[in-house]
């Protein structure tokens, strides 16, 4: 289980549930307190965060970035043997749709559900090689890369839609208060009128 921060103080970085989103970890750790218990979930490389709470259940590796933060007790730490298991593949396993449903099923709760230790310890992962671990958790690693890069270029191309419709909405309104078509006013409208009339007569003469 995660760490519980002291009430006061900033002297430790924490990662909290909404820092573990759909297998990825994002944002930065936000500044807590010391630990007052669960000081040995202090993350290292390689470490892996799943979710506690749903529906979202997914586990993520911890890279360099995050390394010596605290999860806080939402989020558990999962430790592989690295002489059986890879963390990638253990990661790529525990995330499969199945894999969710069948947490969630089991878990505590409806609607918002809460996984308890005992139901997380009684998942059983089929280890095959570590070749095979490497190459399954590589690909996997690789699919969740190339998804991030298409939401992100998704959400690039939100925003500079949404600032080219500002800019035009704000050219429109600009040339409204300097009407280029329709009725056209002056100092005598009657004048103005025959003026026109008589550049159309021109024009088409």
């Amino acid at each position: 289980m995660g760490a519980t921060p002291a009430p006061e103080g900033d002297e430790a970085l924490y990662l909290r549930l909404g820092n573990v989103i759909e297998g990825q970890i994002v944002d930065d750790a936000v500044a807590g307190g010391r630990p007052v218990k669960g000081f040995d979930a202090q993350l290292r490389i390689d470490d892996i965060l799943m979710r506690g709470r749903g529906p979202d259940l997914s586990a993520a590796m911890v890279g360099e970035q995050h390394v010596d933060a605290y999860p806080t007790v939402e989020l558990f730490v999962i430790r592989v043997d690295r002489h059986v298991a890879e963390p990638a593949y253990v990661v790529a396993y525990i995330n499969q749709p199945h894999i969710q449903a069948s947490l969630a099923q089991a878990a505590q709760g409806t609607g918002f559900v809460r996984l308890n230790r005992p139901t997380l310890a009684e998942l059983e992962i089929p280890l095959p090689s570590l070749v095979e671990q490497r190459m399954i958790g590589s690909l996997a690693l690789e699919v969740q890369q190339e998804l991030a890069i298409l939401q992100e270029i998704t959400e690039r191309k939100k925003q500079l839609h949404s600032e080219l419709l500002h800019r035009a909405m704000a050219k429109a309104r600009a040339e409204d208060g300097n009407p280029q078509h329709g009725r056209i006013t002056g100092l005598n409208d009657a004048q103005t009128s025959s003026d026109l009339l008589s550049a159309l007569t021109e024009s088409t003469s």
